[in-house]
């Protein structure tokens, strides 16, 4: 599964992350992370469980809930912020921000505009900003190719 050609992360790979984070290393936190990494992009927490579901593992939804909740706590993982509607998460890897398709919804990962987080600063007199998230949103490359869109 995953990308081809793309490197998936080893057994091993999956469990130093999860140590490094400072978290326990359990067959379910292997298995959600392991599924986001080789979905890459922007998965809601039922995409996973189904994904793994379909896999054949035995897991509850407030069980990847709650590996998420470790994951975003601990840094691995990141709300991948597309406005609103059902969060989406992504492993947090490069700091970037998103374009999101108004016709067919693809998200599309933009490099940071400065590239430091939190790459934008607000003249905010006493507030310390360690996050800025832009979304952009148009029509993406395939749905202005469609006949509809010419």
């Amino acid at each position: 599964m995953g990308v081809p050609g793309a490197r998936q992360p080893g057994d091993q790979d999956l469990r130093k992350r999860l140590r490094d984070a400072g978290l326990r290393v359990t067959l379910l936190r292997l298995q959600v992370l392991a599924a986001l990494i080789e979905q890459r992009g922007h998965w809601s927490v039922d995409e996973v469980f189904h994904t793994l579901r379909t896999r054949g593992v035995e897991l509850s939804r407030a069980s990847v809930y709650n590996a998420m909740n470790d994951f975003m706590r601990t840094g691995l993982v990141r709300i991948a912020d597309t406005g609103p509607g059902r969060a989406l998460y992504e492993v947090a890897q490069d700091q970037h921000h998103h374009f999101v398709c108004r016709q067919c919804g693809a998200i599309i990962d933009v490099p940071c505009i400065v590239g430091d987080p939190p790459c934008l600063q607000a003249d905010l007199p006493g507030c310390t900003i360690d996050q800025a998230q832009v979304i952009f949103r148009g029509q993406c490359p395939n749905c202005q190719n469609t006949p509809e869109a010419l």
